[in-house]
């Protein structure tokens, strides 16, 4: 191809010959096809180079890469973006599958959303053998809603990225950061972009035992305990967290319902978080609205709860004096619920 493509989809790949055609079939048969697919094979021991190989027989818009010695997927990543000619980076991940029209889609959206530079989309978790869980996982849509979960926990599917190569070229993938790479990156791309999510499940997502996720799971989630710790701490710098707190934190943040244990010291500092987080530029007010009327009905239904935030009257009335008539909104609600049930 002599004109650069729209799109570069990035794939990196060790040892990934179990799952490794159907990944790159669900790519080729896009609706969408000005794109190039750059695969970097991560210095395998087993049949992936051979794999690629054939594939790059039958479809010239495969750009094969090697590297030399097994370098992880942070800088493998960054290699191939650097390689990249499109004006789109997009990931998939070498054990996963596209939806044929998920390109078309994202593309769609792009197009008439200027202002989006990452976007991601809905998921199906599939299992080793391809099965789908009962229903599809989604993600925040909104900006802001955005914004508020990566306080947290991620708010995109990597392998459903799609992102600006100038963007990923100014703000490469943090290579001192071996997983939750992207985790990092999404926090850094937020400050300068916006963000946003399809709501339909365009990827699957494949979980299994030989997954990075899975073989480095305790790892990763000191990674992400370390990051979320970075992010607390720029909307709060004078206080301190422990991994514990954080842990809690992280579990209230994303727990519909109230747990066996919900310190109210905890459920404080998620407040002044909150109200951090709504104080920073960009963010869409009505949104910022819906999440605050969120936080207080969550917060409610936990006092309320037999199992749930301990009573202390002083954060109540922190609650009270920042909630004012919408906490007691959320209380109606919430006793209304309970006696409709």
């Amino acid at each position: 191809m002599n004109s650069p493509p729209t799109i570069s989809v990035i794939m990196g790949v060790y040892n990934g010959e179990r799952y490794l055609d159907e990944a790159i079939e669900s790519i080729l048969k896009q609706s969408f096809s000005a794109f190039e697919f750059i695969i970097i094979d991560d210095a395998s021991t087993d049949k992936t180079s051979q794999i690629l190989a054939r594939w790059a027989k039958q479809d010239p818009r495969l750009v094969l890469v090697s590297n030399r010695t097994n370098l992880g997927l942070t800088p493998t990543l960054n290699r191939g973006i650097r390689r990249a000619r499109g004006e789109w980076i997009a990931r998939q991940d070498a054990d996963d599958r596209s939806q044929p029209d998920r390109f078309t889609k994202q593309m769609a959206f792009v197009k008439s959303h200027s202002q989006v530079e990452l976007l991601g989309t809905g998921a199906w978790i599939i299992d080793h053998q391809g099965k789908r869980e009962p229903q599809p996982r989604k993600l925040p849509a909104s900006h802001t809603e955005i914004c508020w979960r990566n306080l947290f926990h991620n708010p995109f599917f990597h392998t459903a990225a799609l992102f600006k190569r100038s963007l990923a070229l100014q703000h490469p993938y943090d290579e001192s950061v071996p997983f939750a790479q992207d985790f990092e990156l999404w926090g850094r791309l937020l400050q300068v972009t916006q963000g946003a999510n399809l709501p339909e499940p365009l990827i699957e997502s494949r979980r299994h035992a030989n997954r990075t996720s899975s073989q480095q799971y305790d790892r990763q989630q000191q990674i992400g305990q370390r990051i979320v710790a970075q992010r607390f701490s720029s909307l709060l710098p004078e206080q301190s967290w422990s991994p514990e707190v954080i842990a809690n934190i992280r579990d209230l943040s994303q727990s519909p319902w109230p747990t066996e244990r919900e310190p109210a010291s905890q459920w404080l500092a998620l407040l002044s978080l909150f109200r951090a987080f709504e104080q920073q530029p960009g963010l869409d007010p009505v949104l910022l609205t819906t999440l605050r009327q969120q936080l207080l009905d969550r917060y409610t239904l936990s006092l309320l709860s037999r199992s749930g935030v301990e009573f202390n009257p002083s954060v109540v009335a922190t609650f009270l004096r920042y909630g004012g008539w919408s906490l007691f909104g959320s209380v109606k609600k919430v006793l209304a619920n309970r006696l409709v049930a």
